[in-house]
């Protein structure tokens, strides 16, 4: 019974290993990719933060506006990127051509249209 016991947590620490590697993979891949959409390369988009808005409502925004493609891994990479979830209000603008990071780092800088 213990053999099988450590076999099993074998294969559950082997799984874990797997998925932490696979989402290490897709949030790398994920943090360069540009955010162009087909439809309008390098267009500019305009998002207004209101005040007090929380990280997870500006997400929101920015995916209605069509710049963040998944909002999960977008928020998982502000956390790996340190980020406080703080947001400053204002009106940012975007250009479709930015790497999620460069999003991130725009909003917490809070690099916003003045």
């Amino acid at each position: 019974m213990k053999k099988l016991n450590r076999k099993i947590f074998y294969i559950l620490v082997v799984c874990v290993v797997f998925a932490i590697i696979g989402f290490s993979a897709a949030l790398n891949n994920y943090s360069s990719e540009l955010m162009n959409r087909d439809d309008h390369k390098d267009a500019v988009v305009h998002v207004y933060i209101l005040k007090d808005s929380s990280f997870l409502e500006a997400t929101k925004m920015l995916n209605q506006a069509g710049l963040v493609k998944n909002s999960f891994l977008f928020c998982s990479l502000a956390i790996i990127k340190g980020s406080n979830y703080h947001v400053r209000a204002g009106e940012y603008k975007f250009n479709t051509s930015m790497t999620p990071s460069e999003m991130i780092d725009k909003l917490m800088r809070g690099e916003n249209k003045k």
